[in-house]
């Protein structure tokens, strides 16, 4: 985690100057040894009244993640990480949605629903999500007309007609997801592409 400077030999009573350098990531964290004045300080000396042996320590550097979802799913990885690591990233996303892609600095791969983010700072990162939209497909039979098909997000119910030509009557609806078989103009429960 980092450097020092000032060994050698000295005077008796001499001020020895010694020097801790923090490598990339790492932060010193203080001096271990007799005669140093102050053990805080980077740079500091050595009351050289006698043989000595001093050693710097420095710690890794912790940085902290925070992730946030959007509407449609759940994320998870956030934490504090050390300098240089590589923190693990996952998108979920909820039943009717998909994963659109990761916003934020550092990320390996934006589109990855599974992925990492380069700790070398602390790190703001967002999933976005989206609605999955469903084709409902409508036909009608001799005799009359039907409205309502398109696209439709997950989980919403699409408003269907069927309107009768002049001399016909409507027998009735076929298909799956329709709430009622019966009725002219009923819902059909878009949790998947529908054909009705």
């Amino acid at each position: 985690g980092g450097t020092v400077s000032g060994g050698g030999t000295y005077g008796h009573g001499t001020n020895a100057n010694i020097t801790a350098t923090p490598s990339t990531g790492y932060s010193f964290s203080g001096w271990s040894g007799e005669g140093v004045t102050d053990t805080y300080a980077t740079s500091t000396t050595v009351s050289m009244t006698s043989d000595r042996t001093v050693s710097a320590s420095f710690s890794l550097i912790n940085h902290t993640l925070s992730l946030s979802a959007g509407t449609g799913g759940t994320v998870s990885g956030g934490g504090t990480y050390g300098y240089g690591t590589n923190a693990t990233i996952t998108a979920t996303p909820s039943t009717g949605y998909s994963f659109n892609g990761w916003s934020g600095t550092g990320v390996t791969d934006t589109s990855a629903a599974s992925t990492t983010v380069s700790m070398t700072s602390d790190r703001t990162v967002s999933a976005s999500f989206s609605l999955i939209n469903h084709t409902l497909s409508l036909s009608a039979g001799t005799g009359g007309t039907v409205s309502g098909g398109g696209s439709y997000g997950y989980g919403t119910s699409a408003g269907i007609t069927a309107t009768p030509d002049t001399g016909y009557s409507f027998n009735g609806w076929s298909g799956t997801g329709v709430t009622d078989t019966s009725a002219a103009s009923t819902t059909v429960s878009m949790t998947s592409d529908r054909s009705v």
